[in-house]
């Protein structure tokens, strides 16, 4: 069927396996009143006429019998050997072009159906394609929820958890998971943590950062959100690749003199409540990356092509800064006589110079902000464009919007998130729509080996590491 019908048989659109089984029970049922009229023949049998007829009526009820069992046979066989992807399809087929669903794309009598196509994109995750015909992709695109609902059987812990218009509006892409499967990593021992390399950033099962492809990051999450935790799970793993020969660095600012401030080579603020030693460090990590990327072009040049950091065997460099908002409010928005370079703007030029230039020498950025103040609070917004992984923890729509366009949200679920879910997204090609994600559980003292991986991580180069905080 290629067009639209409100008057249709209830068996329209369905799946092949579902027309046999009832073309089966009704040939049984069939042969059973037909058994039944032999037994009624047979006191009658003696007649010539009565005998033959009984006889016919006999055997159309073996052959009718034995067609219905074929085809109950036949239906078994279909559904286990059809493919799970075809059985969506079908699914979903019926759920959007059968009118006793609701017709949730609106389609008019004699419209052209939309074709759909459905693939596996990975082990558990389909990707559902559905072309824009006679309707929009703004009319598909809101029947997600319709698509969502008409998974049953087995794919009922299925939905649709991202949406993908093509380029030219022809088509829509719905990817489909299992929503109720637990893809969250628990390590017992931060060993278990060590990367497969340098560039690769494990999030949960299926779901990593690309450095090769990905930039700065924007963390955003209210408090106990498990956002910095989230934050030490990537550093953990950035650690256990050692230090390279090129100055990388793994440089920690908090602010608050929390936890993280006693930890060694973790930058806290001055003695005097003052951001100085901040502030060179921001200035150490910014000239790390003008060395590095001056390597690169000493490697392009020699081979006569671009030579990408991973490629020269560097490996990343990171800054994370805890509480952005709070620490900009430390810095004074005019520079004193005495010292012109201590100020908001100058700490300003360092942030916004190391996330737009520091990706190409490897190094990378990871904001901390209150998820409030990602655009109000002193967030500019030339930053929060130019960091391409975004992740918020323990999300709501309202909170999300801030961070990502509303097409964007309009999958994600509304629902009760605690400590480390969060909703993630990435330009490496990948993971470009919002996705949901739980960070690593870390059974063991995570404060305790973060403090004993930066000491290890800076032995390995002691005359360039930078002293450990004093106590204050």
């Amino acid at each position: 069927m290629r067009t639209y019908r409100r008057e249709v048989g209830l068996l329209a659109y369905a799946a092949p396996g579902v027309i046999l089984l009832v073309a089966g029970s009704v040939a049984l049922l069939l042969a059973g009143m037909l058994a039944l009229g032999f037994r009624g023949l047979a006191p009658a049998v003696s007649g010539p006429l009565v005998g033959a007829i009984g006889r016919m009526v006999g055997q159309a009820a073996a052959v009718v019998a034995c067609v219905g069992i074929g085809a109950v046979i036949a239906a078994a066989v279909v559904h286990v050997l059809m493919p799970d992807r075809a059985k969506i399809c079908g699914k979903v087929r019926r759920a959007l072009c059968h009118p006793a669903h609701g017709n949730p794309l609106h389609l008019q009598e004699g419209e052209l159906l939309p074709s759909i196509k459905c693939k596996e994109a990975r082990p558990g995750v389909y990707d559902l394609t559905i072309s824009a015909g006679a309707v929009t992709v703004e009319t598909i695109t809101g029947a997600a929820s319709a698509i969502s609902s008409a998974l049953n059987g087995r794919h009922t812990r299925y939905a649709v958890t991202q949406t993908d218009t093509g380029v030219a509006y022809d088509r829509v892409t719905f990817r489909l998971e299992d929503v109720l499967v637990d893809r969250s990593l628990t390590y017992a021992a931060v060993e278990e943590m060590r990367p497969r390399g340098p560039t690769k950033l494990q999030v949960q099962d299926g779901t990593e950062i690309d450095l090769t492809t990905s930039g700065s990051m924007l963390v955003a999450g209210k408090t106990r959100s498990g956002k910095t935790t989230g934050i030490i799970a990537l550093l953990l793993q950035a650690l256990q690749c050692g230090r390279d020969e090129y100055g990388s660095e793994v440089i920690i600012i908090d602010p608050k003199r929390a936890e993280l401030s006693r930890l060694p080579y973790v930058v806290a603020l001055d003695g005097d409540g003052e951001a100085r030693g901040i502030l060179d460090a921001l200035k150490r990590f910014s000239d790390t990356i003008v060395t590095r990327q001056a390597v690169l072009n000493n490697l392009s040049e020699q081979v006569g092509d671009a030579v990408k950091w991973w490629d020269a065997g560097m490996h990343p460099s990171f800054l994370f800064v805890d509480e952005f908002v709070s620490l900009k409010s430390i810095f004074p928005a005019k520079p004193a006589k005495d010292d012109p370079d201590y100020c908001i703007s100058a700490f300003d030029s360092y942030i916004k110079r190391i996330v737009t230039m520091g990706a190409s020498a490897g190094c990378y950025v990871i904001i901390s902000i209150a998820e409030a103040s990602v655009q109000e609070g002193g967030l500019p917004a030339m930053l929060r464009s130019a960091m391409s992984t975004r992740i918020l923890f323990r999300p709501t729509r309202s909170e999300g919007l801030l961070m990502w366009d509303k097409t964007k949200l309009d999958t994600m679920p509304e629902r009760v998130y605690g400590p480390g879910d969060a909703w993630f997204s990435s330009t490496d090609g990948e993971h470009d729509a919002v996705s949901y994600v739980h960070f690593p559980l870390m059974a063991f003292p995570v404060y305790k080996e973060l403090g004993r991986l930066l000491t290890l991580y800076y032995a390995d180069s002691p005359a360039e590491a930078p002293p450990p905080p004093s106590e204050t």
